[in-house]
């Protein structure tokens, strides 16, 4: 008697062990494992704070109920357009992991959207596209030596107690032949997380990845143009014309001018000032010293002061390198302290 109660009770529990499983496996989410690489970065729009991407995107799940039933054959792969797909699911009443790109600015162009589904159920969704994505989290403080981050953020539309995003066997990142002149662009990573943007927990996937700048152009066509007038500016002070020292010192501060306003057309109209903005506002008040000094030095020679004139002259050529040695080393103070 004791036996059959052990007998029944064992029973029991290895049948409740099975219902449970079974209810947990019911409701556990779908996993649809995911692949996104940037193939090619079309533009770099700092103004906008944007940047344009073509790159492929890769889903993969399974749906039971696109599964071959008991006795019927099917081809080893089905071959559907994506919309012909979703009509198909939509008739089924069968819903799918769409999603959307939560940073994605205007449309997106697609090149070709196509699925494969085998007599298992397991779906293979391929989509090679070209859109805008928004990049928010640009800073510009230390412009031209900056780094930025770049993000890819695509959200599932169904909750996560649905549907949930895993990280396919198939690496995302980038491509070799991103086609981007201005940035380096490496450090691909991948991060899987949840967002709430319609009041509905839903898997979000992050493909970001860090650019840096090439220097040569800011080297060649900022740096150096800016340094030879500086040292021009230093070689007018050997000048003991001061009316030329003025018209020099004079057209120097033209010339820094037209740097800023090129400068400036690369960035958005910001609210701080960036390590280039410093250089070049401290390049303008030392240019305008300058020209202050030579004006004040032909006075002096004018009222008969011409010996405290050469003394205050001899004093500036030594103090004007020395005071961009400090303009220089305030600024890394600044910017790296």
């Amino acid at each position: 008697m004791k036996k059959s109660i052990f007998r029944l009770l064992l029973l029991s529990l290895l049948l409740g062990s099975v219902l449970f499983n079974t209810n947990s496996q019911a409701d556990a989410p779908t996993d649809v494992s995911v692949t996104l690489k940037v193939d090619q970065i079309t533009s770099v729009d700092q103004k906008a704070e944007n940047f344009g991407v073509v790159g492929s995107l890769a889903l993969e799940w399974n749906e039971p109920k696109m599964a071959a039933k008991a006795g019927e054959k099917l081809p080893p792969e089905r071959f559907y357009l994506a919309e012909d797909l979703a009509k198909v699911m939509t008739e089924r009443q069968i819903i799918w992991p769409a999603y959307s790109f939560f940073n994605q600015q205007g449309r997106m162009h697609y090149q070709n959207r196509i699925a494969t589904v085998d007599p298992k159920g397991n779906i293979f969704y391929y989509g090679r596209f070209s859109a805008t994505f928004q990049a928010p989290d640009f800073d510009f403080v230390d412009f031209p030596l900056d780094h930025q981050r770049f993000y890819l953020m695509l959200d599932l539309l169904p909750p996560a107690d649905m549907f949930q995003f895993v990280k396919s066997e198939s690496a995302s990142g980038l491509g070799d032949a991103l086609g981007e002149e201005e940035w380096i662009l490496d450090g691909a990573e991948v991060n899987i997380t949840t967002h709430n943007e319609l009041d509905v927990l839903a898997s979000r996937f992050i493909l970001s990845f860090e650019g840096s700048r090439h220097l040569n152009y800011y080297v060649v066509r900022i740096l150096i143009p800016v340094i030879i007038i500086i040292l021009v500016s230093w070689f007018s002070f050997f000048l003991n014309d001061y009316t030329k020292r003025i018209d020099l010192a004079g057209a120097n501060l033209l010339l820094f001018i037209a740097f800023n306003f090129s400068v400036a057309d690369d960035l958005p109209r910001l609210g701080y000032m960036t390590l280039m903005d410093t250089f070049m506002l401290a390049t303008f008040a030392i240019t305008g010293m300058v020209v202050l000094m030579s004006v004040w030095l032909r006075r002096l020679q004018n009222h008969g002061k011409g010996e405290l004139a050469d003394k205050l002259d001899n004093f500036a050529i030594t103090a004007y390198p020395l005071a961009y040695a400090g303009a220089g080393l305030a600024m890394l103070w600044k910017f790296y302290f």
